[in-house]
């Protein structure tokens, strides 16, 4: 059996994530990605507790009590991103750590400059591009996660994105929206959104 085991270790994966998911996993089981933006200080695991948002506003990886929480995954959101919308929060951290960096996509300067994120997950990769930026209410359609077609998804994305303060518009149909959000600080409760699309 031990033969076995090792020649099944031999074959090579079909894809092997850059990502050491099982320890990962072993840390918290509930970790279903890690999200890059390249020239911005953002890398780092994303959790998903499909019960509750409030489990990682306020703890580590580890389930530790921390301020800086971690990146998570709408609880709404299937765990392998196969959502039409897929929203992804984090805290803004006056010491420019976790999803602070997202404030600078509002910059249209920057956001032409950085067209790439990748989110690993064990089995493949998702590549997103960045095409608008605002500032905004925390109102609970920004969370909608189900439509019926992708052609609500089309007029639902195009209604998120007006007042935005960035803006590029999208070289194709948007297929998968992606929601990065944070807090911000123009008024009370206020929330920067960044959104992409994922790209093949």
């Amino acid at each position: 059996e031990e033969e076995t085991q090792q020649e099944s270790l031999r074959e090579e994966p079909a894809y092997a994530a850059p990502v050491d998911f099982e320890h990962l996993r072993q840390l918290n089981p509930e970790v279903v990605g890690w999200l890059t933006i390249p020239g911005t200080a953002i890398d780092y695991p994303i959790l998903h507790d499909p019960e509750s948002n409030d489990t990682y506003l306020t703890r580590d990886i580890e389930g530790n009590e921390s301020a800086a929480g971690s990146i998570y995954l709408d609880c709404d959101n299937a765990a392998d991103f196969s959502d039409y919308h897929n929203v992804i929060y984090g805290h803004h951290m006056r010491n420019g750590t976790m999803f602070a960096d997202i404030m600078k996509f509002r910059d249209q300067e920057f956001l032409e400059n950085h067209q790439t994120i990748t989110i690993y997950l064990p089995d493949r990769e998702l590549h997103l591009c960045p095409y608008a930026c605002l500032y905004t209410t925390p109102d609970g359609f920004r969370r909608k996660t189900q439509f019926d077609s992708r052609e609500q998804l089309q007029e639902y994305a195009e209604e998120m994105v007006k007042n935005a303060t960035a803006f590029i518009k999208p070289e194709q149909e948007i297929e998968r929206l992606y929601s990065l959000v944070t807090c911000s600080y123009e008024f009370e409760d206020a929330r920067t959104i960044l959104y992409c699309y994922e790209i093949d």
